[in-house]
């Protein structure tokens, strides 16, 4: 049964709200399945923006261009095969979607703080392009060293880095023989270009807030135990453009399976960094050191790989995706901060027109938080579908209901009574209901009534003397974990009776 003002929980189809599933600490800070779990409510996902690419590297949000930016290569009806980064729009001015044609294989994608910039990596060049309002020009490509197994580009602290890495032997690119780095570009003020650091195998990027930059090294086999690294950018004039802040292994004591890196990203303040982790799901970090943390979030479903992970820059959200089967959750998004006890959304993709699995890297948000951007794939990896998660569908229900009122005479008091219903949660703050009276064109903005403790309100007004129909428009705005709710009161008014004269004899 749903109680108002949070004095209970209420189940929607949508969501539960309750408590954040429990997770225990393993020293590696790892979310597991808490044991006999109530089941909670899993959304199928709606149909996705089909791409026009038939693989996926890298996606990246432009928040000043208001696109989506992601990199892979097409393959066209007569089986050639070309590179192509599309900037999908999701507000602001210009074409729906830009794009630029180039050789494939693309691999990585950036963009600059300003979205005036955006690269691309090519097998031996960066590839530069001016953006303004949809439209891409090329401009003078980024020197950078060869790379045959897939870049990947961040920018960060003012600086575009990328990695490279050309197979030594036919093994390929899981050779750990080979050689492969991290690269520096130039600036326009004359910083100067260069490898920062050489790995035996390939390498993962993240930025995060401050100028931060985290390496991730692949494993090359499951006894392999690479090192991630927490780096800041620096100005460079000593000749180090990086500074290092703090290194992680993830096996205990140099036994066990060592990191099976998915993604990365930094909360919004930059003090964690979650990793998804193929054996252990999400693994919280410390953003200035790579402490292990608690992990308080509820995790992934059993079975489902990690793929994903992502916080929302406004530092509400925390989102978590991963590959599963059938109607087990391949998303969930949470609030970031754990001590508001709510379920997350949970979302599952299992449809021909969604995709089966959330993509590694395959998810960021918009800078306001107000949107979460999600690359699924088809079983096979060949088809991939861009989904935009509106986040207030992770919020608690609001309502208004029991909402009457007294009698209607037109010139006269009328009493209107009704209850906001919050569902599960408490509110951040006294909740106030806005008030409109619309009748015939007039429309009037009355003051905002309060909301008791019970979550009953009462409006008190005086009718418009005209007999008719008049609207009330009562409206919840929302609040931090509450969904806005809107009420629309029809009331029919009548004339007020006349005093009858009586006539002399």
């Amino acid at each position: 049964m749903k109680k108002s003002l949070g004095r209970g929980s209420g189940l929607t189809a949508v969501l539960l709200a309750g408590t954040l599933a429990g997770s225990t600490m393993a020293v590696t800070g790892t979310a597991s399945a808490a044991s006999g779990a109530a089941a909670v409510a899993v959304v199928p996902a709606g149909p996705g923006r089909e791409l026009s690419t038939a693989s996926f590297t890298q996606m990246t949000v432009d928040d000043a261009g208001r696109r989506v930016w992601i990199a892979g290569d097409r393959v066209h009806p007569d089986g050639s095969r070309r590179g192509e980064v599309i900037g999908v729009l999701y507000g602001g001015a210009g074409p729906a979607v830009a794009s630029a044609d180039m050789a494939a294989p693309l691999s990585g994608v950036a963009v600059d703080p300003t979205g005036s910039k955006v690269y691309a990596g090519q097998s031996d060049h960066i590839a530069n392009y001016s953006h303004e309002n949809g439209s891409l020009h090329p401009l003078d490509p980024i020197p950078a060293p060869a790379d045959d197994c897939g870049r990947e580009l961040v920018h960060t602290g003012g600086r575009l880095f990328f990695t490279s890495r050309a197979p030594a032997s036919p093994e390929g690119c899981d050779d750990p023989v080979g050689i492969g780095s991290v690269g520096v570009a130039a600036t326009a003020d004359g910083d100067g270009a260069g490898e920062v650091m050489y790995s035996y195998t390939r390498v993962h990027l993240e930025g995060g807030p401050g100028g931060v930059l985290v390496t991730a090294p692949e494993r090359w086999s499951p006894t392999d135990d690479p090192d991630l690294g927490i780096y800041r950018v620096r100005d460079g004039a000593d000749g180090n453009v990086l500074e290092f802040l703090g290194e992680r292994r993830f096996a205990e004591g140099g036994t066990g399976p060592g990191m099976d890196f998915r993604d990365a990203d930094f909360s919004a303040d930059g003090s964690v960094l979650a990793v998804a982790d193929g054996v252990r799901g999400t693994v919280l970090l410390g953003g200035q050191d790579a402490r292990f943390l608690d992990n308080p979030y509820a995790p992934l479903p059993e079975g489902v790989a990690p793929t994903a992970v992502a916080f929302s820059p406004d530092g509400k959200w925390f989102a978590q995706g991963g590959a599963g089967s059938g109607d087990a959750a391949d998303l969930t998004v949470a609030f970031a901060d754990p001590s508001v006890e709510r379920q997350p959304l949970r979302i599952a993709f299992d449809d021909e027109e969604a995709g089966r699995r959330v993509v590694p890297r395959g998810m960021e948000f918009s800078g306001d938080g107000e949107q979460l951007f999600v690359v699924t794939s088809d079983q096979e990896g060949t088809k991939f579908w861009l989904h935009t998660i509106q986040t207030r569908e992770a919020l608690a229900p609001s309502s208004f209901v029991d909402v009457a009122h007294g009698p209607a005479i037109a010139g006269k008091p009328i009493r209107v009574t009704g209850r906001l219903d919050l569902d599960g949660l408490a509110p951040t703050e006294t909740p106030q209901v806005t008030v409109q009276r619309m009748a015939g064109p007039d429309v009037t903005d009355l003051p905002p009534v309060p909301v008791a403790e019970d979550g009953t309100f009462v409006l008190e007004d005086i009718l418009p003397d005209r007999a008719g129909d008049v609207f009330y428009v009562l409206g919840y705005a929302g609040d931090e974990v509450h969904y806005r709710a809107e009420h629309w009161l029809h009331v029919t008014t009548a004339e007020a009776s006349g005093t009858v004269t009586r006539g002399r004899r």
